[in-house]
């Protein structure tokens, strides 16, 4: 059930403002929490229709906005509240079907609502055309995973985390450099910066978070860990910083928050020694045209962040050797005293109970904290339209040729493995299509 009330105001098409007020309940949340406002209030100005702009002939727009709002999301499943049950179709009790709870229920779940400031620039300067935007946003009671303990027989429930604050810069920009009747080449591009921070955390979170440190204790994990901490990123990489390999015996030197060195990994060491958030991030690319012939491509680039690097973890030093090995098994790891090495000494990866045994698997370590910048080359496409003059005499308006290729090429700063856990591929095509 949902209430909406909406207002607009223009004034001489230069001053605008607009509000709405939307009042809504949904039974996909918690029976406790049924209900939640959204509002939101916007201004424009459009400084090009002012008096003094009447002699800048090269503006044909320039309009500053501003708004402010909250919204909610229920984009989610819809028994994720409420205690669900399923039938067991394999059998019956003596002739009864018999029900099994599939969905532990949580009646206090709430409402992810969002509080967004935004201010933005609206400009075409000549054949430039630019957007701009500043946004601050406060999520509050942000749904995700949480661990829970194997005693209720679910490994996961959706829960809110507390207040998250994103803010950021985008730009996007649109020039077209050439335009005749033959043609025309545009190009186009963005770049957005973004950060994210818990400000607080609910109960519940802090809870995960002590389920997440006793799972960096187990010996028998390896990969990184996700942590909530307030004032921290969302995206910060939990790890115990790793001084390296000691060239005399193979084994992995860990920094502990007091500073000393040890060769004993403890899980009260972990800190924060990266984030997956990149600096910069967003596209560009081209699109052509010349006598028949066109041509468009398309660019994606990463810049600043960092990332766990499974592949080395998992196939290099997390390795059973009787399988088929990376070569940096033999090349890269320590073998004998002196050697300067980025990977230990091969182990049989079993824990014996000895904390110092070089043979447990290697844990969460900054070691396989790398810097991620990635250019990936992601479209291109190929096309030729036959002239006017062909496809008429052929009873046709218009006739295509073209070829389009994806994930052409990829540029990284990391080496990694793609498509262990989901396939990615390559494609081309080529089609013709035929307009009558």
């Amino acid at each position: 059930m949902s209430f909406l009330a909406t207002a607009n105001y223009a004034y001489d098409n230069r001053y605008l403002a607009d509000v709405t007020y939307r009042l809504s309940a949904s039974s996909l949340y918690g029976k406790d929490n049924r209900w939640a406002p959204g509002w939101s209030v916007g201004l424009g100005w459009n400084i090009h229709y002012e008096n003094f702009m009447e002699n800048v002939d090269f503006i044909d727009q320039l309009k500053l906005r501003g708004s402010v709002g909250v919204t909610g999301n229920q984009n989610f499943n819809t028994s994720y509240a409420v205690g669900t049950y399923q039938y067991y179709t394999d059998y019956n009790y003596n002739g009864f079907t018999g029900a099994y709870l599939s969905n532990l229920p949580n009646p206090q779940l709430k409402w992810e609502q969002t509080k967004d400031w935004n201010l933005g620039l609206d400009a075409q300067i000549g054949p430039l055309m630019l957007r701009a935007d500043y946004y601050d946003s406060y999520t509050e009671n942000m749904l995700t995973d949480i661990s829970v303990s194997p005693s209720t027989g679910f490994n996961m429930v959706k829960d809110n985390l507390g207040l998250v604050r994103n803010r950021g810069v985008e730009v996007n920009a649109n020039i077209t450099l050439f335009q005749n009747k033959d043609g025309f080449f545009n190009l186009y591009g963005s770049i957005a910066n973004n950060t994210n921070e818990i400000i607080s955390l609910s109960e519940s979170m802090r809870t995960y978070n002590e389920m997440q440190e006793k799972e960096a204790a187990d010996k028998g994990n390896s990969g990184p860990i996700l942590k909530y901490v307030d004032g921290m990123s969302m995206k910060a990489i939990w790890v115990v910083e790793s001084l390296g390999i000691d060239p005399m015996n193979g084994r992995e030197i860990y920094l502990k928050r007091d500073g000393t060195r040890t060769y004993e990994y403890d899980p009260l060491d972990l800190k924060v020694m990266g984030d997956e958030r990149p600096k910069a991030r967003g596209h560009f690319g081209f699109t052509a045209e010349y006598k028949g012939f066109g041509f468009s491509s398309t660019f994606r680039y990463l810049y600043g962040g960092q990332m766990y690097n499974e592949t080395l973890l998992n196939r290099v030093e997390n390795i059973d050797i009787e399988y088929n090995v990376d070569r940096r098994v033999l090349l890269g790891r320590w073998q004998e005293p002196g050697q300067v090495v980025p990977f230990k000494r091969l182990g049989t990866f079993q824990y014996t109970g000895d904390p110092t045994a070089y043979q447990a698997k290697t844990q969460r370590t900054s070691r396989f904290v790398q810097d991620r910048n990635e250019l990936t080359w992601g479209t291109a496409t190929i096309y030729y339209d036959l002239p006017k003059r062909v496809v008429n005499r052929w009873n046709m308006q218009r006739m295509r040729f073209s070829v389009y290729m994806n994930d052409i090429l990829t540029l990284s700063s990391i080496e990694i493995e793609r498509g262990l856990y989901y396939p990615f591929a390559r494609t081309l095509s080529c089609s013709l299509s035929i307009t009558f």
